[in-house]
Order: C-alpha cells, then structure tokens, then sequence
C-alpha cells in the first residue's frame, strides 16, 4: 500500500482507511478506491501558507467562525487591505449583519471554503489546483491590444481590449488605470 504525501485531519484518516477498509474487502475496486481516495484529497485542501506564495500572489487564510456560531463575522481587521474602507462599510451595523450570510457551493464535486483574501468579509474560495479554472491566459484573441503606455508597473499581464466610445468621447488613458478608456471628447 503506498502513502499519499497528503494533509490530513483525523476526520479525512478516518474516512481513508474506512475506504481502504471496503477496498480491502473487495467491496469496490481498485480504480473506484483510487477515485475515492481522490475524492477526499480535494475535500481537506487548505490555502498555501502567506510565506510560501510568489510576490504579488494574494493570500487566502480560511475564515473560522464565532465558536459555536455559522454566523458569518468580518475578517480579522489586521487582513484587511483598506481598514478605513471596511470600518465605513460596517459603521452602525451590529453582529451578523456587516458580512453577507453565506455558505460556499459545490463545484466539480469540491466544497469551496470561506477564506479572508483583504476584503473586508470572508468570500468562496478554492485554488487553481483544487478546482480547474480555464483563464483563458493562452487564448489567442484579436481583440486584445497593449496596455497604455502611462500603466502602472502593477499591471504586467493585463489584458486590454480597445475602447469602443460614444459620440462625445474618445480613446485616451486615465492616470493610474492599465487600459486606455472613454474620455470626454474635445
């Protein structure tokens, strides 16, 4: 029997050798025990430590509710990228009511989890990893055309497209944005 190099909680140990169990009483095969088993990797993942990500890369910590509670509280106000921003959002609101009641849906057979990322309140969230998302980063398109030239270095890979604008308005660049947009017209 080999040993998969994953983390486990002693729920996910449990159902593991319960499915190893079954298996070794041929109860299902080999390739349906294997499939379980992939089944329970993709359902215990946790983000990748902050320390551990590329630069620029954001970081997800999972939410952990009130103790005894599924009321869903704001995000630890140390993670929050704009302090000021969330202390306006929540001004006057009492407990349970700052933050979105939300629980995370199944994609792909794979619960999202609740994760702190910077906003001020906890969203869904699973990595690439977890869950596939197609981003399109190879996809050709014709439509896409080169950042302004006055882009902040912040935006390396953006992907712009050209500005289709109104009568009154046309093609130029706002400061701070990557993409040229609709201005007013002169």
């Amino acid at each position: 029997c080999s040993r998969l190099p994953i983390r486990t909680s002693g729920s996910t140990m449990f159902r593991l050798t319960v499915i190893s169990t079954i298996a070794a009483l041929g109860a299902f095969s080999a390739a349906e025990g294997k499939a379980l088993l992939n089944i329970a990797k993709k359902s215990e993942w946790t983000p990748e430590p902050c320390e551990e990500l590329e630069p620029g890369k954001p970081c997800a910590k999972l939410y952990e509710h009130p103790q005894g509670s599924t009321t869903v509280m704001p995000c630890p106000v140390e993670s929050h990228t704009n302090a000021d921003g969330c202390a306006a959002l929540f001004g006057g609101k009492g407990d349970g009511e700052q933050c979105p009641q939300i629980t995370c849906p199944k994609a792909l057979g794979v619960t999202m989890k609740l994760v702190c990322t910077g906003g001020c309140c906890p969203t869904c969230w699973a990595p690439d990893h977890v869950i596939g998302l197609d981003r399109h980063k190879a996809l050709e398109n014709p439509a896409v055309v080169d950042p302004a030239p006055q882009a902040p270095t912040t935006c390396g890979g953006v992907r712009c497209f050209e500005p289709v604008c109104a009568e009154g308005q046309k093609k130029g660049h706002v400061e701070g944005d990557c993409c040229y947009s609709c201005v007013p017209g002169r």
